[in-house]
């Protein structure tokens, strides 16, 4: 199954969102943070990009996307975003 963006969008949304709840009712942080890792993870498996995207060649627009991915598991992973 080819997933789009606004599909892949709507996941990491989702994900994101059951991860802030679990970290409000278990009042840790890990859960936010984790979800954010889990985000980026998911876009670097699954690099998708808008069709929009004429200009770019698709192998130099998964490699920018995957870059980007790795960067929010970094942010994930690193940073305290409840503290």
């Amino acid at each position: 199954m080819n997933m789009t963006l606004k599909f892949q969008a709507m996941i990491c949304a989702v994900v994101i969102l059951a991860g802030f709840i679990a970290s409000l009712y278990l009042e840790t942080d890990i859960f936010y943070n984790l979800a954010w890792a889990l985000t980026g993870l998911i876009f670097f498996i699954n690099p998708v990009y808008p069709e929009s995207i004429t200009c770019l060649e698709g192998k130099k627009a998964r490699r920018g996307i995957r870059i980007a991915a790795a960067i929010i598991i970094l942010i994930g992973y690193t940073h305290g975003f409840g503290v």
